[in-house]
């Protein structure tokens, strides 16, 4: 296996026990860099077996205050060490110089670095890092500075984790008995941004960012997301656009957070919705009318061809059947996927156990798949017919009548993107987009192949499709940053 492959395997090594350790509020005198932390776990580990042998060392993420990997320490660490020879081994936590987490276990051999190895510390990689690579701490994900230890190769790589100058994140590793750079990696986005698809001919504007959204009325078209996202956040400098003209001028609206919901009524009026409210009426020249406000996060929004509204929201479901003028409350019985509503106001909901309930005047009553082996994988309503994507096809029902239909499917459809009458569906990780009829049973066509890209959202205006794409990211070397370009 090559050095990228095994240290890949072991990036996310340093989260995963987050939930391990109870979170405080401590002073930072509390920290300690990786082989202070080491010598604490050494003392328990030889008490455990005197022949124990260190393998692997991480930093945990935190939320404690301190210098967040500044000084090149951390409040918690997690280390592994085994009886060479055997299968066994313990896991050690530290949190503020005290051992908290000892957990022995069994598991195949890995490679052992020997105490006498460890030449460098966390605190001596970071000065290294900064000052080759101009190395800054990481943002919404492993924030600050973190480090690993471990054996590849045959050589104890000692890496510290962070961000490059654009926000990007970057590892850098080091061979812990010299200092040389054995690594240094820094994931950059490619693709990213709006397609549009007519007569055959696909044409990418904004490029490189992050469309979350795009929602076609009648005349206009608007799109969201993120001009400068990272690979793990889409909320860096979010924005909604509008346009008038088929794409080739935008203009920005206003919006007071994030959008992640929007559609146009038949009228041609914008709907928004952001983190906890509702906006109705936005334009270019007006940030519209505030038609719901919560105190939870809005984890779905559906509305009908006649624009009746359904928010899900912390356990609950708010509707609307008059714009949002009033609102009513529905209890949500079991945690919902999906929540949708139609256009004679009936609740329809995708439970998490993918279960599908209709609220009626006693309750919620469970429709029962006409297939007894078929899992809804998504759903959605328009007007007053449900569709249910299964394994084997498309189900169909008439939420008057009660009555089933099946449409084929030529490949499985694993998610629904609803846009007023028009159904869309995503094959299975994306790699193709599907547009479904929903006036006829007619097998779904297929009309983007996104084998290359990251399809987030997708509609129609005319004869020309427009696709919403978000950047993938993958692993590129660095080039030693050069800080006397800097001072000049």
């Amino acid at each position: 296996m090559s050095f990228f492959k095994k240290i890949s395997c072991l990036l996310v090594i340093f989260l995963v026990f987050v939930n391990l350790i109870d979170d405080e509020t401590i002073a930072s005198n509390g920290e300690t860099t990786l082989k202070e932390a080491i010598d604490i776990g050494f003392q328990r580990a030889k008490e455990w077996n005197v022949n124990a042998t260190l393998t692997r060392v991480n930093s945990v993420d935190e939320t404690m205050g301190g210098s967040r990997g500044g000084t090149g320490k951390r409040f918690n660490w997690f280390m592994f060490f085994v009886v060479p020879g055997t299968d066994e081994y313990v896991l050690i936590g530290i949190s503020e110089k005290k051992i908290t987490v000892f957990r022995p276990g069994k598991q195949s051999q890995d490679a052992t670095i020997p105490y006498d190895e460890i030449k460098l510390d966390s605190s001596d990689v970071l000065l290294l890092a900064k000052d080759k690579y101009g190395l800054k701490q990481g943002e919404d994900w492993a924030t600050g500075y973190h480090f690993t230890l471990d054996s590849i190769d045959g050589m104890p790589i000692l890496t510290v984790f962070g961000n490059d100058r654009d926000s990007r994140f970057t590892r850098i590793s080091f061979n812990a008995q010299n200092g040389d750079v054995v690594s240094a990696i820094h994931k950059l986005p490619y693709g990213g941004g709006l397609i549009s698809k007519r007569n055959g001919t696909d044409n990418l504007t904004k490029k490189g960012m992050a469309i979350t959204g795009v929602v076609a009325g009648n005349y206009n078209l608007v799109v969201w997301g993120d001009k400068k996202p990272t690979q793990f956040s889409t909320t860096k400098q979010p924005f909604i656009e509008w346009n008038q003209n088929n794409g080739e001028t935008w203009t920005e609206l206003q919006a007071n957070n994030y959008v992640t919901h929007a559609w146009f009524d038949r009228n041609d009026q914008l709907y928004v919705a952001t983190e906890k409210e509702l906006w109705a009426g936005i334009t270019s020249k007006s940030k519209g009318t505030k038609i719901l406000s919560l105190d939870h996060m809005i984890e779905n929004v559906d509305y009908s061809i006649n624009n009746h509204i359904a928010v899900l929201s912390n356990g609950n479901i708010y509707y609307t059947t008059n714009q949002g003028e009033s609102w009513e409350l529905a209890i949500v019985p079991k945690p919902f996927y999906v929540v949708q509503i139609s256009d004679n106001g009936v609740l329809v909901g995708l439970t998490e156990e993918r279960k599908i309930l209709q609220k009626t005047n006693d309750g919620w009553n469970e429709l029962t798949m006409p297939n007894s082996i078929d899992i809804p994988d998504d759903m959605k309503v328009i007007k007053n017919r449900l569709f249910i994507t299964t394994q084997s096809g498309i189900w169909i029902r008439d939420l008057q009548k009660g009555n089933w239909r099946k449409i084929k499917v030529d490949e499985v459809v694993v998610k629904f993107i609803k846009k007023g009458e028009k159904l869309f569906g995503y094959t299975h990780r994306g790699e193709a987009i599907y547009s479904i009829n929903t006036k006829n049973e007619r097998k779904p066509e297929k009309v983007f192949d996104a084998t290359d890209s990251i399809v987030m959202d997708v509609d129609t205006m005319g004869d020309t499709l427009w696709i919403a794409t978000i950047p993938n990211y993958s692993w590129e070397e660095m080039t030693i940053h050069n800080l006397s370009l800097d001072k000049k």
